[in-house]
């Protein structure tokens, strides 16, 4: 098969990988609720993703092909996420010159090579690529209806959180109130008269139900300050999860990207066994200077 078949196929799988994955982060961000099939899936395609553009980075020589389909792929994000066309276009073009970058870091690597070492060849430029496509995935999940959806939302402390958080307090705590309490499972009516509970209701719309301990009235309670007190601080809130979901990424990444490099091998040790691809030895007449 000719060079140029060959590249337009893995440029074609740049493509349409790139296709997928964009569909599973609007999936992801505008649908949720995601079964546990459907995770594996869209890890697959970005896995996937990420091998076709090692290969492609490494392999295509031509560079309208290399950049077309890059470019292609670019384009079809447009087709998934349009609510902020501004925004998203500078994230794309950002993408596309650390893509160029990266290319331009993995064929320098390659060249002053004697051996070739993959790793070494990929491990120059796929981070790069992977922080700036973070950066992407973090503005698609703030212009997001997720995000809306959740800043919208009542913010609420998972419970067994702050049973722990509150454990070593409680003898803080006991000290404050009355010597009779002995423990924060006693019932909060023993502690609190009708008229406490009345104004709890009325100013705060902490209801006290007959039953429930001082331990589940401190709940209510840090939950309302916490509402109240990021009331004015909402609109920020978006951009902190924003800020979030990058850093959590670029934890991920450190997994993904050693993972994506040892796939690339094995599938380019495969394309070789194949004769898709092959490995040729060059002679080359370097300079040297002696006395």
């Amino acid at each position: 098969m000719p060079k140029f078949y060959k590249e337009i196929i893995l440029g074609f799988a740049v493509i349409l990988l790139g296709a997928c994955f964009w569909y599973f982060l609007r999936y992801v961000f505008y649908v949720g609720n995601l079964s546990l099939e459907c995770w594996i899936l869209g890890f697959g395609v970005f896995i996937l993703w990420g091998i076709a553009l090692c290969l492609a980075m490494l392999l295509i020589d031509n560079k309208k092909i290399l950049f077309g389909s890059f470019i292609l792929t670019l384009i079809l994000f447009g087709f998934f996420f349009n609510n902020e066309p501004f925004y998203y276009f500078i994230g794309l073009i950002i993408l596309l010159i650390i893509f160029w970058v990266a290319v331009k870091k993995v064929r320098l690597e390659e060249k002053i090579q004697v051996n070739l070492n993959f790793w070494r060849i990929w491990k120059r430029g796929l981070p790069i690529f992977i922080t700036a496509l973070c950066l992407m995935i973090s503005l698609v999940y703030y212009f997001s209806p997720a995000l809306t959806t959740t800043v919208q939302k009542e913010i609420k402390i998972p419970r067994n959180v702050f049973n722990i958080v509150i454990e070593p307090l409680e003898g803080l705590i006991l000290e404050k109130l009355s010597g009779e309490v002995a423990s924060l499972d006693t019932e909060a009516i023993k502690i609190l008269n009708s008229q406490q509970i009345q104004e709890l209701e009325q100013n705060y719309g902490i209801e006290i139900k007959q039953g429930e301990t001082i331990k589940d009235f401190l709940y209510k309670l840090v939950n309302y300050q916490i509402n109240n007190v990021t009331g004015p601080y909402r609109k920020f809130i978006p951009f902190g999860l924003a800020v979030g979901l990058f850093i959590v990424l670029k934890i991920i990444s450190l997994i993904y990207i050693p993972f994506v490099i040892l796939f690339s091998y094995l599938i380019l040790k495969l394309l070789i066994a194949f004769k898709f691809i092959k490995i040729e030895i060059e002679t080359k007449e370097v300079e040297t200077v002696k006395l």
